[in-house]
């Protein structure tokens, strides 16, 4: 119940809790949001930082971190 000193309000929709990872779950939006800018930008890594708001040497740092 919600008196219940174990209750923790929105565990129940974590279906698996021993997996779910905030960080997994932070890169896996950050590698997309990567993936998105570049074809947006047509691979073009300038313009796809300038999409994403940050620099082009940090974009190249990230597609490396995710192989991309």
């Amino acid at each position: 119940t919600m008196f219940d000193d174990t209750f923790i309000p929105g565990y129940a929709e974590i279906s698996e809790p021993a997996t779910y990872s905030l960080v997994n779950e932070l890169e896996k939006l950050e590698r997309e949001r990567i993936v998105n800018a570049l074809a947006f930008a047509h691979n073009n890594q300038t313009n796809a930082a300038h999409a994403l708001n940050i620099g082009r040497t940090n974009l190249i740092a990230k597609m490396r971190k995710y192989k991309l």
